[in-house]
């Protein structure tokens, strides 16, 4: 199959992307990181996982924002000493947000009044009208209290909830981005992508977004001790709280795949007969190879 130079363009900076996203977990916080993580609850693969050991983390409260308290509803433990799971997908080109036959500006015109129309909406009814939704302890502030808007009963709010829905279905989000958010997949979602390609209305909901310095990735960015990443967090993502059950399964897909091409075996004796044959020696395993004997290595079977 011939590809073309500009496939072979895009192929080099999603891996660029994808270096930068583990430089960036690194920079907040995150002790463990590596890419091509199974999800273990559904069929996706994150382009890049860390693990945070403390939420409360200087790093990772510049980046997430400060802990909030424990919530034993969703079966995590949210507190400032808690752990945490970033996920990162890296997108290249608006082809991953947008189907061909949709127009994106006046789906993203359309979702930014509907997103406004949702806030207010919260504002004005759902807080009014449905006080029991506050999930009480979630702050200090009562301006920066958790509520479970997703409950809302209100006909108004959840026709607006369904619109937005139809509409990320329609920019070819749905399938994706919406489900791992819907599920909390991870503590935190994130997106990275070259800077002006995606506006900040236009994130997926739940999501954040980091923005790469698009001449970075056009000069090839190599990582140096000490410098600055070139990258910018433009949309903090929402902190969804994954239940501890699925953290702890997501660790050992991280560690499953950091470990991936590493230890299948060293290398057998050859025998006199095929010492000399580069194509014997090539087919038997090492160390370091990149092939492994399974054809799976991760967990897939956690019930939802």
């Amino acid at each position: 199959m011939e590809v073309s130079a500009n496939t072979m363009a895009e192929t080099k900076r999603h891996l660029q992307l994808k270096d930068i996203a583990l430089a960036w977990l690194r920079a907040v916080g995150c002790r463990a990181v590596a890419l091509e993580v199974a999800c273990p609850f559904h069929r996706y693969r994150f382009d890049a996982l860390g693990w945070l050991d403390h939420a409360d983390d200087p790093r990772a409260v510049a980046a997430f924002g400060t802990p909030e308290g424990t919530r034993e509803s969703t079966g995590a433990k949210d507190g400032p000493r808690a752990p945490r799971v970033i996920a990162v997908e890296c997108k290249q080109s608006r082809a991953d947000f947008a189907s061909d036959d949709a127009d994106p500006a006046q789906l993203a015109k359309r979702k930014a009044y509907l997103l406004e129309r949702r806030s207010v909406i919260e504002e004005l009814r759902v807080k009014r009208r449905e006080s029991h939704l506050k999930v009480e302890g979630s702050s200090l502030f009562e301006e920066l209290a958790t509520w479970e808007f997703g409950q809302s009963k209100i006909a108004a709010y959840r026709n607006v909830v369904t619109e937005l829905e139809a509409i990320d279905a329609k920019m070819g989000i749905d399938t994706k981005f919406a489900q791992l958010a819907r599920w909390r997949t991870a503590d935190h979602l994130v997106v990275m992508a070259p800077a002006g390609l995606l506006r900040p209305r236009e994130v997926p909901s739940g999501w954040g977004l980091v923005e790469v310095d698009t001449r970075a990735l056009r000069k090839g960015w190599e990582p140096i001790a000490g410098a600055p990443l070139p990258c910018v967090t433009r949309v903090a993502p929402s902190h969804l709280g994954t239940p501890d059950a699925r953290r702890l399964r997501l660790l050992r897909n991280l560690a499953v795949a950091a470990s991936r091409g590493v230890g299948f075996g060293l290398t057998p004796p050859r025998t006199t007969e095929s010492a000399g044959t580069p194509e014997a020696f090539a087919a038997q395993p090492t160390l370091f190879s990149t092939v492994s004997p399974r054809s799976s290595d991760t967990i897939d079977d956690l019930p939802r």
